[in-house]
């Protein structure tokens, strides 16, 4: 009987606690239900009260420069602005005995770039960039029709998935590189794009728009109560795309970019370090693999700013030479070694007006081949019959570059900004060949330089875009 009762006494409880159970549980899912219909009910209203807007803008930049001193070889390959002799238009191809030819231009105005926008918000969390652009290259052509018009290209071209997880966006199509055009980066740091590109764009190291997929964000945001002392984010780019531009792709390889940066002390110091890797094939049997390595940091106040970048590109393979034999008085087969560009970078600018005239500078140091050897005899590339290495390319020499100037700005978006462009050339061939003979270097071949006097503008045309930095960046 005891027994019994103590089986019904525990059974009635067992019943009780399994509908404090399910009650329990019953409220639990009622409230997650809630809370969920709650959200989705948000966010119907907010999509509901959300209007699809988009935004037109634009800007271009240029200048009326003066040729005032032409390097006798016309150096400076890359992207490097004024680097024929005729430089400022197409003429007369210049040699070591015409530096300057007769109809060579020594000054015109020209439009650099010109950028037209536009900027969609089809949903909060979903939005569109096109840019067409028109660029200058360092020749002077820059972009044009078969008839020689100026001409457009699609630059950028993406869709953007913002917050697709906490703090991150997703980019797909045509975006901007990590190398130095991306926020955070070299380029908007450095801030006078218009004067003149940064140091890994000025030599081509890389290029500031691909095809692709961009992961960014933020990896650690700070917390509570502000401290200047510690990190106010970590930010972050991870991409990997076609390595090949605006252009269309060649081959099956793809390029990938990393881009690590803490904003610190406020947001004033920006400290970065950014790597890439790309393999390409310039043969049938001919791989090349790059890799580049960067760091960098700026600090920004209201009143001044000023930072630094130094890099190396490591190009495996990417030597093509020959080298001489003393007992044969001759050239041994063709080989190939690891090239590695070098260069750094220092800038700084300072408002001497606040919001009307600011003053800047930079100076870079460009190294085209740390483990250039003067006994080798290089090819400036691979050639479809092969891997010839015939004559000593001129591609060798250090360049240093200086540009300083004003900036008048009547208002936000417009900039006059009066300026020196000049980028100096040292060669790095011996003036003693390897067989012992001279070879007969000038002395305005050893070292010489472009200069130009310019009168640059900067104008930013639309209504609703975001203007910073009186409207630089």
């Amino acid at each position: 009987m005891f027994c019994l009762l103590f089986r019904s006494v525990k059974l009635t409880n067992q019943i009780k606690i399994n509908m404090k159970l399910k009650t329990t549980i019953k409220t639990m899912c009622l409230a997650a239900c809630s809370g969920m219909l709650a959200i989705s009910t948000a966010n119907a209203q907010d999509n509901a009260d959300f209007k699809p807007s988009g935004n037109l803008w634009g800007y271009m930049f240029g200048d009326y420069a003066v040729k005032a001193h032409n390097d006798t070889l016309g150096r400076g390959a890359g992207n490097v602005q004024y680097k024929t002799p005729q430089a400022l238009n197409s003429g007369n191809t210049a040699s070591a005995a015409n530096p300057a030819p007769a109809n060579s231009v020594s000054s015109a105005f020209q439009i650099r770039r010109v950028y037209l926008g536009y900027d969609y918000q089809f949903m909060p969390n979903f939005s569109a960039n096109v840019v067409l652009a028109h660029e200058e290259t360092g020749t002077g052509a820059g972009n044009q029709d078969l008839g020689g018009s100026n001409t457009m290209y699609l630059k950028y071209a993406n869709v953007k998935w913002s917050n697709i997880f906490k703090n991150s966006d997703l980019v797909i199509g045509q975006y901007s590189t990590a190398s130095f055009a991306t926020p955070y980066g070299t380029e908007p740091l450095w801030g006078y794009r218009s004067i003149e590109r940064t140091i890994m764009d000025l030599h081509n190291n890389d290029a500031s728009s691909d095809m692709g997929v961009s992961l960014q964000g933020k990896a650690w945001v700070q917390g509570g109560q502000p401290d200047s002392l510690k990190p106010t984010f970590i930010g972050y780019i991870a991409q990997i795309g076609n390595g090949n531009s605006a252009k269309f792709e060649t081959d099956n390889f793809k390029k990938m970019r990393l881009n690590l940066y803490v904003s610190t002390l406020q947001r004033k110091l920006t400290i970065g370090i950014y790597g890439d890797y790309n393999n390409n094939k310039l043969l049938p049997n001919y791989h090349v693999n790059t890799m580049t390595m960067k760091f960098y940091a700026a600090y920004t106040t209201d009143r001044f700013r000023v930072g630094a970048e130094v890099f190396t590109q490591t190009t495996a393979k990417g030597d093509i030479y020959s080298v001489y034999d003393p007992s044969t008085k001759t050239m041994s087969k063709n080989d190939t070694a690891t090239g590695m560009q070098m260069g750094w970078s220092v800038f700084a600018s300072a408002s001497i007006i606040k919001e009307k005239l600011n003053i800047f500078a930079r100076y870079d140091m460009y190294n085209p081949n740390t483990k250039w050897n003067t006994n080798n005899v290089y090819a400036s590339t691979a050639t479809a019959s092969g891997l010839t290495a015939t004559t000593q390319a001129t591609a060798f020499y250090n360049q240093s570059f200086f540009t300083a100037g004003l900036d008048w700005t009547p208002n936000k978006r417009m900039h006059i900004m009066p300026n020196i462009w000049y980028n100096g050339y040292s060669t790095m061939m011996n003036t003693v060949g390897p067989d012992g003979t001279g070879n007969n270097l000038s002395a305005r071949v050893k070292n010489d330089y472009d200069v130009a006097y310019r009168l640059s503008f900067y104008f930013l045309f639309n209504q609703n875009k975001k203007v910073s930095n009186n409207g630089m960046y």
